[in-house]
C-alpha cells in the first residue's frame, strides 16, 4: 500500500509541474492533453523514474529520496518471489533488519509516514 501511495504522490508532482495548479484533477481527467499524458507518461515510468523527474523539477530531502529508493528494493524483494526471506539480494529488510519483526515494521511505517507528510499537498 505504501508503494502505491508514494507511486501516486510522484505522479501528483510531476502532473502539477506539467499542468499546474490552475485547474483540479478531476477537471484535468477531462481533457485529453492529461489523459494521454497520464496514460503514456506516468503509467509508462517505474518508481525510480518518477522520483527522478520529481528530483530533477524539485529538491527532495536526501532522507525521502533514500527511504523511497529502500522502499522500492523492498517491493521489488516481496513481489518476485514466493518466499522472499530466501533471496541473496532485495531481501525483506527495511534498513538492514528484517521487515518481519514488529519493531522493523512500526519504524517502516515511521518512515513511511515521513515520506507521505513531505509529498502531500498543501
Amino acid at each position: 500500500m505504501s508503494y502505491t501511495l508514494v507511486d501516486e504522490l510522484l505522479n501528483s508532482r510531476i502532473a502539477r509541474y506539467f499542468f499546474g495548479r490552475s485547474r483540479t484533477f478531476p477537471q484535468l481527467w477531462r481533457t485529453k492533453r492529461f489523459t494521454v499524458f497520464n496514460h503514456h507518461v506516468l503509467e509508462e515510468l517505474s518508481l525510480l523514474k518518477k522520483l527522478r523527474l520529481v528530483q530533477a523539477v524539485s529538491r527532495v530531502p536526501g532522507p525521502i529520496v533514500k527511504d523511497i529508493e529502500r522502499l522500492n528494493a523492498l517491493r521489488n524483494g516481496l513481489a518476485h518471489a514466493f518466499f522472499p526471506e530466501n533471496l541473496t539480494s532485495a531481501r525483506p529488510q527495511w534498513k538492514g533488519k528484517s521487515i518481519l519483526s514488529t519493531e522493523v515494521v512500526e519504524r517502516f511505517a515511521e518512515d513511511m509516514y515521513a515520506v507521505f507528510d513531505y509529498f502531500m499537498p498543501v
